[in-house]
């Protein structure tokens, strides 16, 4: 592997500068990172080195991005965004001396493997940040959080049906590695309910809409890797553009304009989108979830599969309950504020 890794990222430094100082310097950063986020699979087959370059240059443009947006706007003080910061720099600095030097260079096995477990803390700083950012709205601090917890619910049924289930057949990792494994599909589904709930708030932000979509990306990307280790196939292009693609979309958060009223918390207001999706995840989620167990699925449904799909569909009824009794508190609240 050529020496010049580091080099190459940290030259990107005054080019995404230059991005950040124009108005549509984000829509420069999101184009050319998503070009080269697509081309990173045909450079993989040439070489390692060209493997890895993708990823330094982009996650290293990506850290320059949030920092520079977190000055232009002065979001240093707060904590949702300076954990963004954070993932984005240890998330580059172990992909260049874990994986780039320690692996592809110097061949170091346990570089390599300090690298994999980085990058999982890296996402939980992550999942933290979007946290502390659906808290921030007005209204009530729970209300964000249920609705999170309504989407990961309805969507963790067909996840387990098409993907999980099938896996837990076809996997040969047992113990430890089987629960690391899954930790980060099961932590994926609570970021991607997390982004969903960002991004249908009523008078959503660009830089928001496109923060979640970076999640949402991720999701993608690790529900690919999981396809391709159930065939038994490296990783596929995929599973590569959607990791590379949360990158790309969190750069382009950052440059965004729009991230100078960040530091404004947004009204709890819910829309006909919010609602329609929770109507669908209420009726369709379990129906085709048993319908992948009971007829499509090659291994049919267990004991455990029915309890688990029940559970959670019990689980889906007492988080709707408790999100209409927020809904019902907050009315009674501000009618009794009119009647004052």
């Amino acid at each position: 592997m050529s020496r010049t890794f580091p080099e190459t990222a940290l030259a990107a430094g005054p080019a995404v500068t230059r991005l950040a100082r124009g108005p549509y310097g984000w829509l420069a950063f999101l184009v050319a990172g998503g070009l080269l986020a697509l081309g990173a699979p045909f450079l993989a087959r040439l070489s390692p080195a060209l493997d890895v370059l993708p990823w330094v240059v982009l996650q290293g443009a990506t850290a320059l991005a949030v920092l520079t947006g977190i000055r232009r706007h002065g979001l240093g003080r707060l904590w949702p965004w300076r954990l963004i910061a954070a993932a984005t720099v240890i998330a580059w600095l172990v992909t260049t001396a874990g994986w780039a030097i320690g692996w592809v260079w110097l061949e170091i096995r346990p570089l390599l493997d300090i690298y994999e477990r980085v990058v999982v803390d890296c996402r939980i700083l992550g999942l933290v940040a979007l946290v502390m950012l659906a808290r921030r709205e007005r209204g009530s601090p729970h209300a964000a959080l249920l609705d999170a917890g309504i989407v990961t619910v309805g969507v963790a049924m067909p996840f387990w049906a098409f993907l999980l289930h099938p896996l837990l057949h076809t996997t040969r990792s047992t113990g430890l590695d089987l629960a690391l494994g899954l930790a980060t599909p099961v932590t994926d589904l609570f970021v991607l309910g997390l982004a969903a709930r960002l991004a249908l708030g009523k008078g959503r932000a660009p830089w928001l809409i496109l923060l979640s979509a970076s999640y949402g990306m991720l999701f993608i990307g690790d529900s690919a890797y999981l396809l391709d280790q159930m065939a038994g196939r490296p990783d596929g292009p995929v599973a590569t553009v959607g990791w590379l693609a949360w990158s790309v979309l969190v750069g382009s958060a950052a440059l965004h304009p729009s991230l100078a009223d960040a530091d404004a918390p947004a009204p709890d207001v819910s829309r006909r989108g919010r609602v329609t999706m929770f109507l669908i995840l209420t009726l369709l989620s379990p129906m085709v979830s048993m319908l992948e167990l009971t007829v499509f699925h090659e291994y049919g449904p267990e004991t455990a599969d029915k309890i688990l799909i029940m559970g959670l569909t019990v689980l889906l009824a007492v988080l709707l309950v408790l999100r209409l009794n927020t809904v019902a508190r907050l009315a009674e609240t501000h009618a009794a504020a009119l009647d004052r």
